[in-house]
């Protein structure tokens, strides 16, 4: 199982509350998408939907509590595909 996160922090936010945020989700095995704002992690063949998505809820309520930051909007997608990126340069 694989879930993305896409996630906007307040405008008024700090770049040193950002940092704190992205540090935490790093530590959370979070991993950065190429894309800004996207966060990527797998899971174990088998895990219930239900229990990722609590999981993720967690760790963005973590990451905002370690970080200081008090309003985000954030978008989860959670299934069994990996997602994929396309780059051009």
């Amino acid at each position: 199982m694989h879930a993305m996160l896409t996630l906007d922090l307040a405008k008024n936010v700090s770049i040193e509350k950002q940092e704190r945020f992205h540090a935490h989700l790093k530590g959370s095995r979070w991993v950065k998408a190429k894309v800004s704002s996207t966060w990527l992690m797998s899971f174990k063949e088998g895990r219930a939907e239900s229990k990722i998505i609590t999981e993720v809820k967690n760790d963005v309520e973590a990451a905002a509590k370690y970080s200081g930051v008090t309003a985000f909007d954030a978008v989860v997608s959670v299934g069994k595909s990996e997602p994929f990126s396309l780059t051009r340069k």
